[in-house]
């Protein structure tokens, strides 16, 4: 018995052959208003979150389940979350979530499908109407491997980045660093055999001591190191491999310049914007005068945001924020700061 069950494969067929989006990026790096656009491109769904598949890609990452089974068990989540949201099943319909269908460009598509039937009407129903899977999730990239072969061709990809020297991302993230201790958020996380309570996430295995002694923001900014580099890595590595569509868009250039870029993921997903994406995008307030011209709502000025106009190009916002840092963190972390600020340029920024 021991025999034959090692000859047989663990294995699970796609059942269903929809393009599925993808949108990953920092915390604080702007994927809440590029998800809410790509929402509202005809078949593409409201955006969604699963802590669960950046679970399963970290549980991944560090050798604790083989990558065979984390994409059998990614292939069966991702029909399973096509047919709940065919039925508008396990949705959110919280007001002040982000992620809310109140908030979707297109909410009445989700009262219709409570009164569409189940079962394979459904399937067939996803299959016709070509349905858009749209998931967003945090700082996943390095660890994504799962998901791009799970998905094969059927991925659009796009990571959304955003400059290491933006004083929202590196407040917001720090910030974010705080609630480790006491509340991880589902957070993969390790702790130190000498001592439980001192916690950390597995994103920076093998600089466990940087990070300990590290202040928050310093903390901000060793994570934005490691996720830029490892990020950058994992995606070129894929760029030649993959069968995946992969879209890289630097947030700096596409406040300024949005549409072809939205164009691009429309594109890659077998679509077209209509009026509702740019009725969306204007509720975005995209295109923008300037770097911080969000749209004025109480998520972003919980979560740091503050209008400054001031600056005349982007350049000018990056010094005024190196400016505010170099007090507050050591030379060792800001020659990092800098030396990150300089890789993505050179990556993202060098036609600016």
């Amino acid at each position: 018995m021991k025999n034959h069950l090692q000859e047989i494969v663990l294995n699970r067929p796609n059942y269903l052959n929809n393009k599925v989006l993808i949108v990953d990026g920092y915390i604080g790096g702007g994927k809440g208003l590029l998800s809410a656009i790509t929402a509202a491109l005809p078949q593409v769904e409201m955006w969604i979150h699963r802590g669960n598949i950046e679970q399963l890609c970290a549980i991944n990452h560090l050798n604790k389940i083989d990558l065979s089974a984390s994409e059998v068990l990614l292939k069966s989540w991702f029909d399973e979350y096509f047919y709940n949201l065919s039925l508008t099943r396990e949705i959110n319909i919280k007001p002040s979530d982000m992620s809310s269908i109140l908030r979707d460009a297109r909410p009445f598509r989700y009262l219709s499908r409570l009164f569409k039937p189940c079962g394979l009407e459904a399937y067939k129903r996803i299959k016709n109407e070509k349905m858009i899977l749209n998931l967003m999730t945090h700082s996943n990239t390095a660890y994504s491997e799962p998901i791009f072969n799970a998905l094969g061709s059927r991925l659009v990809y796009v990571r959304l980045v955003r400059s290491p020297m933006s004083k929202y991302m590196i407040d917001h993230m720090a910030r974010w660093s705080k609630r480790w201790g006491d509340d991880p958020d589902g957070m993969i996380m390790h702790s130190l055999k000498s001592n439980p309570k001192i916690r950390f996430p597995f994103y920076i295995l093998g600089r466990e001591d940087e990070f300990i002694k590290a202040n928050f923001i310093e903390k901000a900014i060793l994570l934005i190191d490691e996720w830029q580099h490892s990020g950058d890595e994992f995606i070129d590595k894929m760029t030649s491999t993959s069968e995946a569509t992969i879209i890289e868009i630097p947030f700096e250039k596409f406040v300024f310049e949005p549409l072809p870029y939205i164009n691009k993921i429309a594109k890659a997903l077998n679509t077209v914007p209509d009026k509702v994406t740019i009725k969306e995008m204007k509720k975005q307030n995209v295109p923008r005068k300037h770097l911080t011209s969000a749209p004025k709502t109480k998520t972003y000025i919980r979560q740091g945001w503050e209008l400054d106009e001031k600056y005349n190009n982007i350049f000018d916002e990056f010094s005024a924020t190196r400016e505010i840092y170099k007090q507050k963190i050591s030379k060792k972390y800001l020659e990092m700061l800098d030396k990150n600020l300089s890789n993505y340029i050179d990556r993202y920024l060098s036609d600016v």
